[in-house]
């Protein structure tokens, strides 16, 4: 075969995303990197989705799609002494209950202010 009909290799961006997550679907699209705080490490935990497709006709037409979602799940606080996990719906029911108590704190104090 002649160098001239060798045809030259281009990545394509459909082949290049592929690449991209048979690359890294490990642990590392799920668990961050640690965070180092003191003797302590908090990991965080999410949990990733994705799919994607694609395709071509040999003559250079192609297409691809997908989708991704990425929901934070939690964290792993780390110590010399022990390890534990806070889920994120904890983290959003405390946030939540703080809320309604400030809240109703701050309507007991308007309704107080305004009867004076």
């Amino acid at each position: 075969m002649s160098q001239k009909n060798k045809q030259k290799y281009i990545a394509t961006p459909v082949q290049t995303i592929f690449k991209k997550f048979a690359d890294y679907r490990d642990v590392t699209l799920v668990y961050g990197e640690p965070i180092e705080v003191g003797l302590k490490k908090v990991v965080p935990v999410a949990k990733v989705k994705y799919a994607v497709g694609g395709g071509g006709d040999g003559n250079g037409g192609e297409g691809g799609g997908g989708s991704f979602s990425i929901q934070p799940i939690g964290m792993f606080e780390i110590s010399p002494d022990k390890l534990t996990f806070t889920s994120v719906k904890n983290m959003q029911k405390r946030n939540v209950l703080i809320l309604l108590v400030v809240g109703l704190a701050g309507l007991l104090l308007f309704r107080k202010k305004k009867r004076r």
